[in-house]
């Protein structure tokens, strides 16, 4: 058991590196937003289950409804977000990203990429190999870890990508 915490202490220390690493890269988005940190909490959420009502954003965050209402007002007037009807319920408004809500977030959320694939390019044939079952493993763990939580209250919009061709599906556990 000691062997196996001290391989998490060292993957967690590569990852803290390589996280310190991305993020000393200036490029990123967020160093362009000028949004606060419950702003992109919204817009993160909205991103993730494509909408939802204040109430549910108030749930999730858990602030007053107040608190959103001025959060998502000020979205809105960015033209970040947008409220429409719900068509199950006309008394209550869904709040979903507009076109340039999604923009920035897709920006965000694939901050980084172009770098990341700098970097796998370095790496050859087997090393390439060994990240992509390490990082199917992550991946098949972060899974699973989200459906045994009960703070996932909507599937996210954003599933597994299809292997493309040549991507090595094999997790080492058949």
């Amino acid at each position: 058991m000691a062997q196996r915490d001290e391989l998490i202490d060292q993957i967690m220390a590569t990852h803290r590196r390589l996280q310190l690493l991305f993020a000393s890269d200036r490029s990123d988005p967020l160093f362009d937003s000028h949004l606060t940190v419950p702003q992109l909490k919204i817009l993160l959420l909205l991103y993730l289950h494509g909408s939802a009502s204040g109430q549910e954003l108030s749930q999730v965050l858990g602030v007053r409804m107040a608190t959103v209402t001025g959060i998502v007002d000020r979205l809105a007037a960015h033209r970040l977000v947008g409220r429409r009807e719900d068509p199950r319920d006309r008394r209550v408004r869904r709040i979903e990203l507009t076109d340039d809500g999604r923009q920035l977030m897709d920006r965000i959320v694939t901050a980084g990429t172009d770098r990341q694939a700098r970097l796998l390019a370095r790496l050859d044939t087997d090393e390439l190999r060994t990240v992509a079952v390490a990082t199917r493993l992550l991946v098949d763990a972060a899974e699973a870890d989200l459906a045994e939580t009960d703070t996932a209250q909507v599937e996210p919009r954003h599933t597994r990508p299809a292997p493309s061709s040549g991507q090595v599906e094999s997790t080492g556990r058949e």
